[in-house]
Order: structure tokens, then C-alpha cells, then sequence
């Protein structure tokens, strides 16, 4: 404005004209529309990168951003985002390979224990029962395939427990998570500290993903850290719902985290949850989930 003022045979008396007035009124218009443009110009090339970074709805429909020429501070911003999603896409890809292995590990497991427990011990007594068609003093070999049968039954009946844990819906997750403690006491030998409160409803799909990293936690524990000790707390406070497992035994060091670790990782996202897996300061290792109630998914 002031350029003008003085480039221009344009004065200003005072008091001023009505004239004066409408010609300063509109020069203050006309400056700013220029400015809206040049502006609106010089910021076209980010708009049109947040435009592109709005429209990534997800990683597949994700593209790369091209660089605005002439704009080299704009470069760092657009590499910045395709460094980002290649790094997604390779998280993901890791992830889904990671889980994939771990169901392959699990049916794999499922296959040998039906097949060397259950389908040995089926055959086993079926041949004892037709054996015992033959045989007048038959009641000794009816009894050994009914135990035969019942040894199955187990056996079936806990490989149903761990692809699905009817046992948090018959007596909650404190319960479960107690009867789980003195599960892994009496399997391992281990001694297991319970520090175990109740907490409000979680929903079934958080309290699972709390029993899931208990087991897997309990389970790590026995064949790795070669702990004595190991102390199973759930506990509750405000919006938030803890879960810990530390043992005292040789921490985590260099090992290399497998897929069990991958899975409790992925178990704790889908419920908007924190899980952190960390070397205790007075040696062993600490595994917490942290779940705030404000943040749990909807069921």
C-alpha cells in the first residue's frame, strides 16, 4: 500500500475525501486478492500433497507421491511419506508372514497330537475291543480301551480348551487366569506368584487377548528363561487395565523375538493395547499389557 501511495499521484488530506476513503478501501481489496493468489500459488504443490496423503484410505490403494519441481524444501515432506508407507507395507508384510507361520506351528502341533495321542490310543482300543469279541475272560480288555477311550477324551477336550478357552466364559478372566497359574505350577514345577484383582468387564475379545498373553507369556517362560520363579499380576486402576509377567530368569539378551512374540504383539493391537517386553532391572524379563478403557474397540 505504501508503494503505491508513493507511486502514485494518489494523495490523502485530512481529513479525508469520501474519495480518498474508497480509493484506499479499494486498493487494501485489490492487494489482498493479490496475495490470496500468489499465496494460494505458491502453496498448490502442498495442497496437492496433503490431497494425495488424505487419499491414502489404506496401504493397498497407497501410491507413491511424486516431488513438486522447483520445491526442494517440499522434497523432505514427500519422501518422508513414501519412507513411511514402505516402511508399513514392510511391517505388514512381516506381520501376516509372522502370523501365517505361527498358524502353520499350530496346526502342525494340532496334527501330531491328534495323530500320536488320539489316533494311537483309538486304535489301541479299538483293537482291544475286538480282541475281546474272541475272548470269554474279555472284562480286563473292555476296561483298558475304556480307559483307552477316556485318555482320548482328555486329550481332545484340552486341545479344544487351547484353540478356544471355554473356561473364561464359564468363571471369568480372574478365575481363568488363577486356574491358569495353577495349571502352569503343576506342569512346569515352577513356582507361580498370583497377584491376581478383579477388573471391570473388558468384553470377551479383550479378556481373551489377556488370557492369550498370560499363556503365551507363562509359556516363554518355561522353555526359555530358565526361571524359577514367575509372578502373574492383573490389576486395575482409573481406565486402566494391567497385565504383567516377570520371572527371574536370564532375561531376554540377544535373542531374537519369535513368532509367539509376534502374535501377543498382534493380539494387543487389535485391541487398541500397549505390550512391552523388557529385561527387569534386577534381571529376568517383564512382559506388560497395558489396555485403557477408553480406547477399547466396540463389540
Amino acid at each position: 500500500m505504501t508503494t503505491i501511495l508513493i507511486a502514485t499521484p494518489i494523495t490523502i488530506s485530512y481529513p479525508p475525501t469520501p474519495g480518498q476513503i474508497a480509493w484506499v478501501i479499494t486498493g487494501v481489496i485489490v492487494l489482498s486478492l493479490i496475495s490470496w493468489r500468489i499465496i494460494k500459488h505458491g502453496l498448490s504443490p502442498l495442497i496437492r500433497v496433503a490431497q494425495d496423503v488424505e487419499a491414502t484410505t489404506n496401504l493397498d490403494a497407497a501410491r507413491r507421491i511424486e516431488t513438486a519441481p522447483g520445491l526442494p524444501e517440499l522434497d523432505g515432506i514427500v519422501l518422508a511419506h513414501n519412507a513411511l508407507v514402505e516402511r508399513l507395507r514392510a511391517q505388514r508384510r512381516a506381520t501376516v508372514s509372522a502370523l501365517i507361520e505361527g498358524q502353520e506351528l499350530e496346526r502342525a502341533r494340532l496334527s501330531r497330537e491328534l495323530h500320536d495321542d488320539v489316533g494311537q490310543t483309538l486304535t489301541y482300543a479299538l483293537l482291544l475291543l475286538q480282541s475281546a469279541q474272541d475272548d470269554p475272560h474279555s472284562q480286563q480288555k473292555i476296561a483298558m480301551a475304556q480307559d483307552a477311550v477316556r485318555t482320548s477324551l482328555q486329550t481332545v477336550r484340552q486341545l479344544a480348551a487351547d484353540l478356544r478357552p471355554s473356561v473364561l466364559a464359564d468363571i471369568g478372566l480372574v478365575s481363568a487366569l488363577t486356574s491358569l497359574a495353577t495349571a502352569h505350577a503343576e506342569a512346569t514345577g515352577m513356582a507361580v506368584r498370583r497377584e491376581i484383582n478383579p477388573v471391570p468387564d473388558l468384553g470377551w475379545a479383550a479378556q481373551l487377548v489377556v488370557y492369550r498373553v498370560a499363556q503365551e507369556a507363562l509359556t516363554n517362560c518355561a522353555k526359555h528363561s530358565g526361571a524359577s520363579v514367575v509372578t502373574l499380576s492383573l490389576t486395575h486402576r482409573e481406565n486402566l487395565v494391567q497385565l504383567v509377567v516377570t520371572d527371574n530368569g536370564k532375561g531376554l539378551g540377544e535373542a531374537i523375538p519369535g513368532t509367539g512374540m509376534a502374535g501377543m504383539r498382534d493380539r494387543a493391537r487389535s485391541i487398541n493395547a500397549n505390550l512391552n517386553v523388557a529385561d527387569n532391572p534386577d534381571g529376568g524379563t517383564r512382559i506388560e499389557l497395558r489396555i485403557n478403557l477408553d480406547t477399547l474397540p466396540k463389540e
